[in-house]
């Protein structure tokens, strides 16, 4: 019997092992931004796709939240944010470069 419980928990281990790295480095994050139009959709999603790692970004106008998917061992929230503030607009609770907020159009500058 321990034998047999031994190895239920020989291939237990293996097959958790074996998710793990099937899995690893597969991120996904939303992220609150300040985008209040098409073209700042646009700005963000290009902004992220330009960065190492990102598999898609997708933002929500209603919500202004961007779901972005990503390769962990890649890239990280903290790059994800800094590409979207150098693009102009706030990132969570990062604010915007300024230099880049004061080259947005007229109507992509939201109330900062």
């Amino acid at each position: 019997m321990k034998k047999i419980l031994a190895i239920i928990g020989l291939f237990m281990a293996i097959g958790m092992q074996t998710s793990f790295a099937q899995n690893s480095g597969k991120q996904y994050i939303e992220i609150k931004t300040s985008a209040v139009c098409g073209t700042c959709k646009a700005a963000i999603e290009t902004a992220l796709e330009k960065v190492d790692g990102v598999k898609s970004a997708d933002l929500d106008l209603e919500t202004k939240v961007v779901s972005i998917k990503f390769d962990g061992d890649k890239t990280n929230a903290d790059a994800l944010k800094t590409a979207i503030t150098e693009a102009g607009y706030t990132a969570d609770e990062v604010p915007a470069n300024k230099v880049a907020y004061d080259n947005l159009h007229p109507c992509c500058k939201s109330e900062q």
